[in-house]
């Protein structure tokens, strides 16, 4: 973890991150010959975990290693909050291995045997995909994965058997949604019937693979990527016809959504969200100073609830959370030139030879 405990890979640029916050793949594993996860005895969870730590250390990833057990309930929530696990986690007898930036996590006896995570700033899934395979395949050569040449890999979740890997892209659509609303309901049409699941939250699309039997893992990356470039493309059109057509209203929005931030006393996390969104159609119109991307990644992870708690953990001054959040993003905001300097910083010094 970095500033504040937010994870590093959200300084780390990546394609059209403007319009796609991250992208996501997961890849579950189970052991053969032992019990799946709801099954499983003592015994079952010490004979996967010693298995699978053991073979992961091989791999000298410099990963640093945790039982889940051990960690305060709050930092697990930081953990959630940073997408670092998965909120529908089991901890009793979990264990996670991390790298320094939080952009690998595998964790270890939570709903399945094994999850390999990677995940990235913007239109990146190719890449994470490589990156997480790439670990998948080194432990495939060690380990005996329950494989059925039929169905493909077994899962305890029915939902997941097959190519036992799910993709997720998180995109960022205010124009469309404020011009096209129904553009938006033709999306998830269009999504559905490619085998994709769309959830709408907090003015965001976050874009899943619904099926992952009887497809194989390029089909899955490749309906992804063409639907979020599809998507993405409609979105900078519409910002650009906006621009010569209505541009007043548009920076109405964006300096509106930039002065509730900066003069807020309470501040919900959908609001922080949806007024973020408009400030990144600022940047990418380029009328909005001292404010960059970086800023905005950090100020949607340092709102979330967990890791406001933990910034004023021994504080009796607010009164809810929501007063807590309205003060950070004031202090972010008349300060975001930090924002700038920690992640140039981070940058430089990452890789310096």
């Amino acid at each position: 973890m970095s500033v504040n405990n937010t994870a590093n890979w959200i300084y780390k640029k990546g394609e059209d991150d403007n319009i796609v916050l991250y992208s996501k793949i997961s890849i579950y594993r189970n052991i053969d010959d032992i019990r799946f996860f709801h099954n499983m005895d003592k015994e079952d969870f010490k004979n996967t975990e010693n298995i699978l730590k053991s073979n992961i250390e091989e791999l000298n990833l410099n990963l640093s290693y945790k039982k889940l057990i051990n960690i305060p309930a709050l930092n697990i929530r930081m953990l959630i909050e940073n997408l670092t696990i998965p909120s529908n986690k089991n901890i009793v007898h979990a264990s996670l291995f991390t790298d320094e930036d939080e952009d690998i996590s595998l964790l270890i006896n939570s709903n399945e045997h094994l999850e390999i995570q990677t995940i990235a700033r913007g239109l990146e899934l190719e890449n994470c995909f490589n990156k997480a395979y790439e670990i998948e395949s080194a432990l495939d050569q060690k380990i005996d994965f329950a494989y059925d040449k039929k169905f493909g890999f077994l899962t305890s979740s029915p939902n997941i058997i097959g190519t036992a890997m799910r993709a997720e892209v998180c995109v960022a659509v205010p124009c469309l949604a404020w011009k096209t609303p129904d553009n938006i309901d033709y999306i998830i049409s269009e999504c559905n019937k490619k085998g994709l699941e769309v959830n709408v939250k907090n003015g965001l699309l976050n874009i899943s693979n619904n099926i992952m039997i009887g497809v194989t893992e390029k089909f899955i990356l490749d309906t992804i990527i063409e639907k979020v470039k599809e998507i993405s493309e409609k979105e900078k059109k519409i910002r650009n016809r906006i621009k010569k057509l209505d541009r007043v209203k548009a920076e109405d929005r964006i300096y509106r959504s930039h002065a509730v931030l900066l003069s807020a006393r309470s501040l919900k996390y959908r609001e922080l969200i949806n007024y973020s969104l408009w400030l990144r159609l600022g940047i990418y119109y380029d009328i909005i100073e001292n404010i960059n991307l970086d800023t905005i990644y950090y100020m949607a992870f340092v709102g979330k609830n967990a890791h406001l708690k933990h910034l004023y953990e021994k504080s009796n001054y607010y009164r809810n959370i929501d007063e807590i959040r309205a003060n950070v993003i004031r202090d972010i905001l008349k300060n975001s030139y930090f924002i700038k300097l920690i992640s140039t910083l981070y940058l430089k010094l990452k890789f310096i030879p």
